[in-house]
C-alpha cells in the first residue's frame, strides 16, 4: 500500500513522502497512530493544506528531542542489580529498565526509543543506543554492578588506559628490535653466492625480480672476466719462465 507519511519515520522517510509498506502495518500500525494516509487524490489535497502545520510541529518535536539528549548525556547511570558470583544477572535489564530510569528523572524516553546492542545478562558497562527522533540521538554508557561500590570499580577499570606490550615488557621488546635490526643489517652485508639466486627470487616481488636478475648476472661477469684475467697472465709468466730457461741452456 502507498502511503503519505505526516511525520519523520526510521527506516522509512520524512514529513510529505510518499512510500510502499506492507497492507498489514499500514492499516494496523501507520493510519491509526496517525504518522501516514493513504495516498488517494483526496488525501494528497488533504495533506497540501496541513503541510505547513506539520512541518513546524516536526521543528518542535526535534529541538525537544535535543534538550532531552543533552540532559541524559550529563547522568551517570547505574543500575544496581543481584547477581552470582560469575556475575550472572538474576534478570536482564530491558529497555523497559532505563525507560523507567529517566522517568523517575522527570525525564520522558519510551522503551521504544531505548535501542540495545546486545541482550544485557551480565554485570559489566554497556553501551547503548537513544533514539528519540529520526534526525535526534545518541549513544550513551550504562553501568551494572552488583553495588554501587563495585560500579566505581568498574567505571575506573574501563576508563584505565590500556597498556601496550612496549609498556608492559620495555626491555624484551627493545631487545628484540636490536636483534631484528642486526639480523637485517648482517643479511645485507653477506655477499650473494650461485645458492642464493634462487632464494632471493622468491623472496622479492615479480617486478623487482627481473632487476635483482641483472645485477647478480652482472656480478657473475665480472667474477668471471677478472678469473680469466688472473689465468691470463699465469700464462704470460709461464711462457716467460720457459723462454728464460731456453736461453739459459743455448749459452751453457
Amino acid at each position: 500500500m502507498e502511503v503519505i507519511l505526516l511525520e519523520s519515520l526510521n527506516k522509512l522517510g520524512g514529513i510529505g513522502d510518499l512510500v510502499t509498506v506492507k497492507d498489514g502495518y499500514a492499516r494496523n500500525y501507520l493510519i491509526p497512530q496517525k504518522k501516514a494516509l493513504r495516498a488517494n487524490d483526496e488525501n494528497k489535497e488533504y495533506f497540501s493544506k496541513i503541510k505547513q502545520d506539520l512541518v513546524e510541529k516536526n521543528k518542535k518535536i526535534i529541538e525537544d528531542a535535543q534538550l532531552i539528549v543533552q540532559k541524559i548525556l550529563k547522568l551517570e547511570v547505574i543500575f544496581i542489580r543481584n547477581a552470582s558470583d560469575n556475575g550472572q544477572l538474576y534478570g536482564s535489564v530491558s529497555p523497559k529498565d532505563v525507560s523507567n530510569y529517566f522517568i523517575e528523572k522527570k525525564i520522558s524516553i519510551k522503551p521504544s526509543h531505548v535501542n540495545f546492542h546486545d541482550a544485557i545478562k551480565k554485570i559489566g558497562i554497556y553501551d547503548i543506543n537513544i533514539r528519540l527522533h529520526p534526525e535526534v540521538g545518541c549513544n550513551l554508557r550504562i553501568n551494572i554492578a552488583t553495588s554501587e561500590e563495585n560500579a566505581k570499580i568498574q567505571k575506573d577499570e574501563f576508563e584505565k588506559p590500556k597498556k601496550n606490550v612496549e609498556d608492559i615488557f620495555p626491555e624484551k621488546v627493545s631487545v628484540e628490535k636490536n636483534e631484528l635490526i642486526d639480523s637485517s643489517e648482517n643479511n645485507e652485508k653477506k655477499n650473494i653466492t650461485p645458492k642464493t639466486k634462487d632464494k632471493i627470487k622468491k623472496d622479492i616481488p615479480k617486478n623487482e625480480a627481473k632487476k635483482t636478475d641483472e645485477t647478480i648476472d652482472k656480478t657473475d661477469v665480472t667474477n668471471t672476466k677478472i678469473e680469466s684475467e688472473s689465468e691470463s697472465n699465469e700464462e704470460k709468466l709461464n711462457k716467460t719462465e720457459k723462454k728464460k730457461l731456453t736461453k739459459k741452456k743455448e749459452k751453457e
